[in-house]
């Protein structure tokens, strides 16, 4: 088994762990258990962020990049730019919250629509994880 073969596994068994806390970070926000939200957030923020280095890291070992066949580049290429909102939102949500707790309220107006963030960024995240089960039967 290859690296590639190895991170395409690892991929969509993050990607069900990961919807699966969505789910639940979702459902905390929601029932009003903001620390369990926020603590699923943050340990999806920094996982999503290991699992793009490990899927760069890839392309460092000579013939474990995967073959990709041309009809499923334009969903690979949806898949990737969808998941480059959440993969970027979700860090600046975390950066504008911790800098709302620094200064005096009223100074980082961007975190005052955080559910708002919320609905949009958890849809396009839970497509990402979905899309990465899909993208195992894809490319496996």
């Amino acid at each position: 088994m290859n690296y590639s073969q190895l991170f395409l596994l690892t991929g969509v068994i993050w990607a069900v762990i990961a919807f699966g806390l969505l789910i639940i970070a979702w459902h905390a926000a929601a029932t009003g258990n903001i620390r369990r939200h926020r603590l699923i957030m943050l340990f999806s923020t920094a996982a999503a962020w290991l699992f793009i280095i490990g899927y760069l890291f890839q392309y460092r070992y000579p013939n474990s990049t995967p073959s990709i066949p041309p009809e499923y580049i334009p969903w690979l290429a949806l898949h990737g730019t969808v998941a480059l909102l959440p993969l970027l939102g979700a860090p600046f949500l975390v950066w504008a919250r911790l800098r709302e707790k620094l200064k005096p309220a009223g100074h980082y107006h961007f975190n005052r629509h955080h559910r708002l963030y919320g609905r949009v960024l958890i849809p396009l995240w839970c497509f990402t994880h979905l899309g990465g089960i899909m993208n195992f039967w894809l490319l496996d």
